[in-house]
């Protein structure tokens, strides 16, 4: 009897894949930009083809290559940082030193700066001083030629001073304030004039106060000669003069340069403009808009240091 016996087919044997493939050389040339393949790469392309899986030694042949090109990678990184490390400390040295350098020098400077404001308020004191015995007569005409001036000069004085005798009257010098002479239309120089004693002037500046001298029909007013620094000096004060004039507070100049204000039988002295505030609050006065700015002199800004070496 036959029987029909069903064929029960084989199984098949799975194939492991392989873990590594080799990859194949390209046909010509690499037309993506791609960097050129290393030695390594260009052994393996000229291998044949192997569909094998990789063995144990072959895994271990690639970690041993791994930890070498890492090893190397990160001896290179650690030099590049030593030796980064190495220029940023000389850097920050060298910065540091300089911040010093700058400190000393904005130092240096304001000394310097101190020394030389009292060097040209020293040389401002002895410029007026050796111009106590002058006095400036404004508003003589220029008519009056250079040979006339000392006798029309004495004119006036003994106008105002008649009981001063004769003597006391000695002029050292006379003459007209530099510049090129100027027309009618326009004010005439300043004549100065030089008294041999000290008193004469001064007696002619009180008499002038109060008097009114006139000279063909120029109105002649007197002033103490003073360095020219002065003169501008006291007219940055102008300002809070006009307001103690027009309060009836009392005030006088001083030397070497100063506002001098009498309140309540008490005096106060202030030499600098940025002491104007001061000095109104000190009359009780109201301060203007224009001086409520103004402050001392500032030093000159010094730098820090904003780094911290390792272990600070």
């Amino acid at each position: 009897m036959s029987t029909n016996m069903s064929r029960t087919p084989k199984k098949q044997k799975k194939k492991d894949a392989p873990i590594f493939a080799v990859r194949q050389r390209s046909e010509g040339p690499i037309q993506d930009g791609a960097r050129s393949e290393s030695p390594h790469s260009r052994d393996h392309e000229a291998a044949p083809a192997d569909s094998s899986p990789a063995s144990r030694a072959d895994i271990k042949g690639l970690q041993a290559f791994i930890t070498a090109e890492l090893e190397r990678t990160t001896r290179t990184l650690s030099a590049e940082i030593q030796a980064v490390g190495e220029r940023t400390a000389h850097l920050e040295e060298q910065a540091g030193r300089l911040v010093e350098y700058c400190n000393d020098l904005a130092g240096h400077a304001e000394t310097m700066e101190h020394r030389v404001q009292w060097l040209e308020e020293s040389l401002e004191d002895l410029s007026n001083r050796s111009r106590r015995n002058n006095v400036r007569l404004r508003g003589l005409p220029e008519s009056v030629s250079p040979e006339e001036l000392q006798d029309t000069f004495l004119g006036i004085v003994k106008r105002l001073i008649p009981d001063v005798p004769p003597q006391r009257l000695l002029l050292d010098r006379v003459h007209r304030a530099l510049g090129p002479r100027r027309d009618k239309t326009t004010t005439p120089r300043d004549v100065i004039a030089r008294f041999h004693y000290y008193n004469t002037k001064d007696l002619l500046l009180k008499a002038a106060r109060t008097q009114e001298a006139k000279y063909e029909g120029s109105t002649i007013l007197f002033f103490q000669d003073l360095a020219p620094s002065t003169l501008a000096r006291r007219r940055e004060w102008r300002e809070v003069t006009e307001l103690l004039r027009r309060n009836d507070i009392r005030y006088a100049w001083g030397f070497p340069f100063k506002i001098i204000v009498f309140k309540n039988n008490r005096s106060q002295a202030y030499s600098y403009l940025y002491q104007a505030k001061d000095l109104l609050r000190a009359v009780d006065l109201p301060i203007p808009p224009s001086l409520a700015d103004l402050t001392p002199p500032q030093p000159l800004p010094r730098l820090a240091q904003d780094w911290l070496t390792p272990g600070d």
